[in-house]
C-alpha cells in the first residue's frame, strides 16, 4: 500500500484561472482540519464568504475539483486487474431549505442522489474514485442508464485498463447485461428479479426456478451484523436485520440464454449464472442468498471463488458512503444550490476516501507492518505529538489508533468510529502541512 498523501489529490485542479486551484488547495486545508464540522462551524466570517463564492463560480465545477484525484487513483491502480464498484447514496438535507435544482424527499427533506464509481483492489483496498454523476429527486431510480452510461466513462478514463464491473440488484437489466456482453466488458452483478430464460417455441422458464444446487464450492466470511435501529422500513425489506455471525457459504454455476430487449439485435445473449447461498442459517435468522450474472467463466472452483470475492468487495462502497456521510459531513453543507453542493461533494470524496483507506487498512490487515502506511514525516509526527506511544516498528492498527487517538478516541471504545479518526487524521495532515511549509521558508520569512 503506498503513503498517504492527501495533498496530491487536489493539487494542479485546472480552472483556467491560478487563484481558483490555490483557493481548492487552500479550503481543502480548511475543511480537511475537522471535516465533520459544517462550514459555518468550521470557518470564519471571511473564510466562509470565500468559501460560498469559490463553491458558487462557474469556473468551479465537480469534474474539475477531482481532477487531480483522478489521475492520481489512475497511478494507484497501474496495470493490474482493477474493481470498479457503482452505487447509488441518496444525500438529504434538512427540510426547510430553499436549495435550488435539489428535488424534493419523501420527507419534506431535499434530496439529491450521487451515482459513483469507485476503483478497489483485489484485497479490497480503495484505489479512489473514478466516475460521479448526480441526480435530483427520484430521478436516479428513473435514470436506469446510469449504470451502463458510467462503466464505459469509466473505462475512458482508465484508458484501456483491466476492469471488472460491479453492481447490486438495482443495477440489473437486459439492457445493460446485453450491452456489456457485446462491448466484451467484464462484470459481476446481482441478480434483482426471477426473469424469463430464452426458450424455444414459446417455452417460459425463471431462473430462479433453474438455478444450480450442485456444490462447487464454499467458503467460510464474517457477516456484519444488520441492527434494527436507524434502518427504513425499504432498507429493512431489501437488507432484512440479522445478527453477525461466521458462516459458510455453498456455490454453484451454470451458463444460461437470456432475451434481449425488445427489438434487440441479437435477440439472446449468454451469461454465466452463479448461486450462492447459506446452507444452515441459525434459528429465526435469514439465509444469505445471491445470484450473480457475470462475464466470467465458472468453470472451476478458483473461479467461482473470484466471481464471490469480486462481489464481496462490493461492501467497500458501502464504507465509503459511510465516510462521506458521517466522517465528511456531506449532508451538513448549508450551500444554496445544486451547483454549489455539488462541488463541495467533489471537495469531500478524496477526503473520504483517504478515511475510507484507513479503515480498510485497520480491518483487512490489522497486524500488518504499518510502515507504508504513512510518510516517514507523518509518522515522525504522530510520534511526538500524538497521545499514543508507538514501538519502533508500529502495525496498521497502532497507527490507526494513534491517529484516531488525536481525534479523540479511546482504545477501550474498539475500533474508531468516523468521525474520530477523520479529526484525528486531518489533525495529522494539518500538522504535516506546517512542518512542510516551515522547512520551506528561509529564515528571514519565519
Amino acid at each position: 500500500m503506498a503513503r498517504l498523501d492527501l495533498s496530491r489529490e487536489f493539487v494542479g485542479a485546472d480552472f483556467g484561472d491560478a487563484r481558483l486551484s490555490r483557493r481548492l488547495v487552500a479550503l481543502a486545508q480548511q475543511v480537511s482540519r475537522e471535516p465533520d464540522l459544517s462550514f459555518p462551524q468550521l470557518l470564519g466570517d471571511s473564510e466562509l464568504e470565500a468559501a460560498y463564492r469559490f463553491f458558487g463560480n462557474d469556473r468551479v465545477s465537480t469534474r474539475s475539483i477531482l481532477g487531480p484525484h483522478l489521475e492520481a487513483t489512475r497511478k494507484r491502480i497501474g496495470k493490474g486487474r482493477c474493481i470498479v464498484a457503482h452505487d447509488t447514496t441518496t444525500l438529504s438535507f434538512r427540510s426547510g431549505g430553499n436549495r435550488r435544482g435539489l428535488g424534493l424527499g419523501s420527507k419534506g427533506n431535499q434530496v439529491l442522489h450521487a451515482h459513483v464509481s469507485l476503483a478497489i483492489d483485489e484485497l479490497k483496498n480503495p484505489h479512489g474514485v473514478l466516475g460521479l454523476k448526480t441526480y435530483q429527486g427520484r430521478a436516479a431510480t428513473e435514470q436506469s442508464d446510469r449504470w451502463l452510461q458510467q462503466a464505459c466513462r469509466v473505462e475512458d478514463e482508465l484508458r484501456g485498463g483491466d476492469v471488472i464491473h460491479v453492481m447490486d440488484r438495482e443495477a440489473d437489466s437486459a439492457k445493460l447485461l446485453s450491452a456489456f456482453q457485446q462491448q466484451g466488458r467484464h462484470f459481476v452483478v446481482r441478480a434483482g428479479h426471477d426473469r424469463v430464460l430464452w426458450g424455444e417455441k414459446g417455452a417460459t422458464t425463471k431462473l430462479y426456478d433453474v438455478l444450480p444446487s450442485k456444490v462447487l464450492a464454499r467458503r467460510e466470511v464474517e457477516l456484519a451484523p444488520r441492527p434494527p435501529h436507524r434502518r427504513g422500513v425499504k432498507a429493512k425489506q431489501v437488507h432484512p436485520t440479522r445478527t453477525g455471525r461466521t458462516t459458510t457459504l455453498c456455490m454453484a454455476a451454470c451458463r444460461h440464454s437470456i432475451p434481449a430487449v425488445k427489438g434487440g439485435s441479437p435477440t439472446r445473449f449468454e451469461v454465466n449464472v452463479v448461486h450462492v447461498w447459506e446452507d444452515s442459517p441459525p434459528s429465526g435468522e435469514p439465509p444469505v442468498r445471491w445470484v450473480l450474472l457475470t462475464s466470467e467463466p465458472v468453470d472451476s472452483e478458483e473461479q467461482i471463488l473470484e466471481i464471490v470475492d469480486c462481489y464481496r468487495a462490493r461492501w467497500v462502497i458501502e464504507e465509503f458512503f459511510k465516510a462521506l456521510k458521517s466522517g465528511c459531513a456531506i449532508e451538513k453543507r448549508q450551500l444554496e444550490s445544486r451547483e454549489s453542493l455539488e462541488n463541495a461533494l467533489g471537495l469531500m470524496l478524496p477526503i473520504a476516501w483517504g478515511l475510507l483507506r484507513l479503515r480498510s487498512a485497520l480491518r483487512a490487515t490489522p497486524e500488518a507492518s504499518g510502515h507504508s502506511l504513512l510518510t516517514p514525516i507523518q509518522l515522525a509526527l504522530l510520534r511526538t505529538e500524538g497521545r499514543n506511544k508507538l514501538p519502533n516498528r508500529p502495525t496498521v492498527k497502532q497507527l490507526v489508533y494513534a491517529i484516531a487517538a488525536m481525534g479523540g478516541h479511546l482504545k477501550r471504545n474498539g475500533d474508531p468510529g468516523w468521525q474520530t479518526l477523520a479529526r484525528g487524521y486531518e489533525r495529522l495532515l494539518t500538522l504535516t502541512r506546517g512542518f512542510t511549509l516551515a522547512g520551506n521558508m528561509g529564515p528571514q520569512e519565519m
